[in-house]
């Protein structure tokens, strides 16, 4: 491999490889946010239903797991 090949002969040749260079960094850019805000959404989601759950009051846990006892005792 001849490093002369590597060397644009041309300004038109440059651009054209530094267009191609900025649109794999846009790619890649785009697929690393999509992926971060997936795993945050999931975080924040897990993190409003803990907060739910802390300002239900003990009655009413104490109640879903009756209910949820009774449940199991009766089989259905």
């Amino acid at each position: 491999m001849d490093i002369s090949n590597l060397i644009p002969d041309s300004p038109n040749d440059f651009g054209a490889i530094l267009f191609w260079v900025v649109i794999v960094i846009l790619v890649i850019a785009v697929i690393t946010a999509y992926l971060l805000y997936r795993k945050t959404s999931k975080k924040v989601v897990k993190h409003v239903n803990t907060i739910d759950q802390m300002k239900k009051s003990k009655d009413e846990r104490l109640q879903e797991l009756t209910q949820l006892k009774n449940q199991v005792d009766t089989g259905s």
